[in-house]
């Protein structure tokens, strides 16, 4: 059952969710701090951090303390990983994604800091502290993802397009109007071509109304751009571009089977254009119908 209050003569087309795959890439950076936290706890246990070709350097460092140093390389792994994310998925979450894991990473050294000052000894806190910190950062993530998923719903009727998300304590609302919408983007990376899902934007008027940001972007040399004309040659001249930001509160994002849904929203853009048209036409006549004062 939908929970979407229907307005009078509206028709509920489709409910739709963002596919199961649909965060995927969400999936695989939880997924490597639960490997990095069996890697890190194998590490501890066959002391394997002996081998690392700095480990001696950041051990008299840090005054022969074996666990201090073998958090140190913990870090510098979640630090790199994060780095890459950080400019290979630069519009997918990238910034996020390098925030999570220097948060860890920064986490860990301030306790591992604090308990070495504290207590003295870390070897035996060290060795279970540092790879259980990851593993729960990731098993949580993992179900933080499905849930952040589940919490979007997306709702076509033959008046509007409703996008709706509830996740934690946040809740948002975007509705669409067919007679807003002047283009449709469909976008079905790899994955979505082999499991069935892909993203949805309706392009409105007013910009790329639904599923954009704006941006400044500077070129390094000439292209010409649809609707944007020729960018700067020598130089780089600045322009403004609107760049799609596939973000699941403004657009259908990951829905299953991409092209009906596109076909649909297309069926309702037609006739609600065709309502409109005819009700334009019924008010001019019924103005020209109007006696004159004279």
């Amino acid at each position: 059952m939908s929970d979407l209050v229907l307005l009078s003569d509206e028709e509920l087309k489709m409910q739709l969710r963002p596919h199961v795959f649909s965060f995927f890439y969400l999936y695989i950076v939880f997924f490597l701090l639960l490997v990095w936290a069996y890697i890190i706890y194998d590490f501890f246990a066959m002391d394997k951090f002996s081998g690392f070709p700095l480990y001696s350097l950041i051990e008299g460092f840090l005054k022969d303390s074996e666990v201090l140093a073998g958090t140190v390389i913990w870090s510098l792994g979640l630090f790199i990983v994060g780095f890459l994310a950080r400019y290979f998925f630069l519009d997918s979450g990238g910034q996020s994604i390098f925030r999570l894991y220097s948060g860890v990473a920064f986490f860990g050294i301030i306790v591992m800091s604090y308990h070495a000052w504290k207590m003295g000894g870390t070897m035996d806190f060290g060795r279970w502290f540092i790879p259980s910190l990851t593993a729960v950062i990731g098993f949580l993530g993992m179900f933080s993802v499905n849930a952040y998923r589940r919490s979007f719903t997306y709702y076509l009727t033959n008046n509007r397009i409703v996008l709706r998300s509830s996740f934690l304590m946040n809740n948002s609302e975007r509705q669409v109007r067919y007679n807003h919408i002047e283009d449709i983007k469909m976008e079905q990376g790899v994955f979505g071509t082999i499991f069935g899902y892909g993203t949805v934007l309706p392009l409105t008027g007013s910009g790329l109304g639904t599923g954009t940001d704006e941006s400044m972007m500077i070129a390094g040399s000439g292209a010409e751009v649809k609707g944007l004309g020729s960018i700067g040659l020598a130089g780089g001249s600045r322009s403004s571009s609107k760049r799609i930001r596939h973000n699941p509160h403004d657009c259908l994002f990951g829905v299953p089977s991409p092209s009906k849904v596109r076909d649909l929203i297309t069926e309702n853009i037609q006739s609600d254009t065709g309502v409109e048209h005819l009700k334009n036409i019924k008010n001019l006549l019924s103005k020209q119908e109007e006696p004159s004062d004279d």
